[in-house]
C-alpha cells in the first residue's frame, strides 16, 4: 500500500530470498496468482511500471546482521538522498542483537525490539516487523500479547500489535480473524473477521452480510 501511494520502502528478509519475497510483491501489486506470474511476465512489467514509489528489497542471511548493520545501510541511504518512508524488517527475530549480552533468547529478542524502536526513533521513519505466536495460539480463536513467541517484552517496546489468527479448519476457506491487540495512540481490542487469499497474499475484511 505504501509503495501504491507513492512512498519509497525499503523490506529487509533474513528468511526468505528476495527473489522469493520479489515475487510475493509482484502478486500483490498485479493480483495474478503467485503460480501465473512466469506466463504473464509482460503483464506483470506492465502493472509494475505504473507503480508510484519504490521497493528495495535486501536479503541478509537468518542471525547473520544486528540492528545496528541494518541502521548503517538506511543511514548510507539516507546520505545518497534516498531516505525510505517506511521500514519492512522480515523479521526481526532472526536478527541479533548488539545491546543484550544475556545468553538467553528472551532477553536477546526484547533487545532486538529496543534497537529497532531506536533505529526507528532517532531516523524518523516507521518499521514494520513480524513475530511468530507460541504454540497455545494454534488453537485459539484470538491471538492476544500472550502469545507472542519467547518474549513478552516484545509486545511491550511496540507501539501497534496486530495479530492474524486463522485455526486448521479454517484454511480450506480462507476465513480468519485480525486483532488489535495493542495501540499505543488510538483504541485496541477490536477483532476484525476477514478472508484470507494466499495465492496472492490478500487479506479481505468482512461486513457483517459476508460474514
Amino acid at each position: 500500500s505504501a509503495v501504491k501511494a507513492g512512498l519509497s520502502v525499503v523490506h529487509y528478509t533474513m528468511e526468505l530470498s528476495e527473489h522469493y519475497v520479489g515475487a510475493r510483491y509482484d502478486t500483490v501489486f498485479t493480483h495474478i496468482p503467485s503460480a501465473d506470474l512466469k506466463e504473464r511476465t509482460e503483464e506483470v512489467k506492465h502493472k509494475i511500471g505504473s507503480l508510484k514509489g519504490q521497493l528495495l528489497i535486501k536479503y541478509y542471511p537468518p542471525k547473520g546482521v544486528t540492528v545496528k548493520k541494518l541502521q548503517a545501510h538506511i543511514e548510507k541511504m539516507v546520505s545518497l538522498g534516498n531516505k525510505p518512508d517506511l521500514i519492512i524488517v522480515d523479521y526481526a527475530d532472526l536478527l541479533l542483537s548488539h545491546s543484550s549480552k544475556a545468553d538467553s533468547t528472551y532477553a536477546e529478542q526484547g533487545g532486538v525490539y529496543i534497537d529497532l524502536r531506536g533505529v526507528g526513533g532517532e531516523l524518523g521513519i516507521p518499521i514494520w516487523t513480524a513475530s511468530q505466536a507460541n504454540r497455545d495460539a494454534s488453537n485459539s480463536d484470538v491471538v492476544g500479547l500472550e502469545n507472542m513467541s519467547e518474549a513478552y517484552g516484545k509486545a511491550q517496546v511496540a507501539d501497534v500489535v496486530l495479530s492474524i489468527s486463522r485455526k486448521a479448519s479454517e484454511k480450506s476457506t480462507g476465513g480468519g480473524r485480525i486483532f488489535v491487540a495493542k495501540n499505543r495512540a488510538g483504541r485496541d481490542g477490536m477483532l476484525f473477521p476477514m478472508q484470507i487469499d494466499t495465492s496472492m497474499s490478500k487479506f479481505t475484511l468482512l461486513n457483517a452480510d459476508e460474514m
